[in-house]
């Protein structure tokens, strides 16, 4: 399921541009709607005055946070020293 999505706001369409070129997930707050997901596209429509931006985001989960997970620092990996 696709979501798409009008604003009139150039900051928010240079955001979703940014993290559709970096492959982040990217947050639009608009109206008091929260969404999350990747950004597929982002229209520019200057048909209209004010100019609008039409952005098509695809809806990812967020993960919950690992519960008693803990990384291993990498100073104490054996294996990423190497021996000259």
């Amino acid at each position: 399921m696709v979501q798409t999505v009008e604003t009139t706001s150039s900051v928010e369409a240079r955001r979703c541009r940014y993290a559709q070129y970096n492959g982040r997930t990217a947050e639009l707050s608009l109206n008091g709607s929260r969404f999350f997901g990747m950004v597929r596209s982002v229209q520019e429509d200057r048909s209209r005055s004010p100019h609008r931006w039409i952005v098509t985001i695809a809806p990812s989960v967020e993960k919950p946070p690992l519960v008693g997970w803990r990384y291993r620092p990498r100073s104490l990996d054996v294996n990423s020293r190497r021996l000259k």
